[in-house]
């Protein structure tokens, strides 16, 4: 019976009530992402929700500046609702991070070798093997000879 590398044998998993449904651009995986990049309207209503509570409580405390609570209380749910969404960006099955690749493709490969490199050993060290098996006549690469400097002391001996 054939054995199935560790990647083969891993599942596709889902997600309850996904916001975007797409597909991944480097391995094709079926993926579902459950927070949005921008607040929902369930998020403003909960932090009008929050800021009137607080308001209420810290009322005799504050006095009307605690009309400003809304202003961290909504930073607060934007840093969470981006951080979250950050996190659950990046392929889970091949590395690959969308938000990476916009800023540098280079990196975005670093990271994707490296994912590969952590998660999936075995295919790793199976592909370096079958490179290096092979003939590099065979893959286009020429040998490299040393030859540059034996021929600039030929040049210097003549002139």
């Amino acid at each position: 019976m054939k054995k199935l590398s560790s990647l083969q044998s891993k599942k596709f998993y889902r997600v309850k009530q996904p916001s975007h449904e797409f597909l991944c651009a480097l391995c094709s995986a079926p993926r579902q992402m459950r927070y949005s990049k921008h607040l929902s309207i369930q998020n403003y209503l909960q932090i009008l929700l929050l800021t009137l509570t607080a308001s209420y409580f810290l009322f005799p405390l504050m006095k009307a500046k605690v009309v400003f609570l809304l202003f961290p209380v909504w930073l607060i749910f934007e840093l969470g609702n981006k951080l979250l969404y950050r996190r659950e960006l990046p392929c889970p099955y091949c590395g690959f991070d969308p938000s990476w690749y916009r800023r540098d493709v280079r990196v975005a490969k670093k990271m994707v070798q490296s994912f590969w490199q952590t998660n999936y050993p075995d295919l790793v060290g199976q592909k370096e093997a079958a490179i290096l098996e092979q003939d590099p006549k065979s893959l286009g690469i020429q040998p490299i000879t040393n030859s540059a400097p034996e021929e600039a002391e030929n040049l210097s001996a003549q002139g």
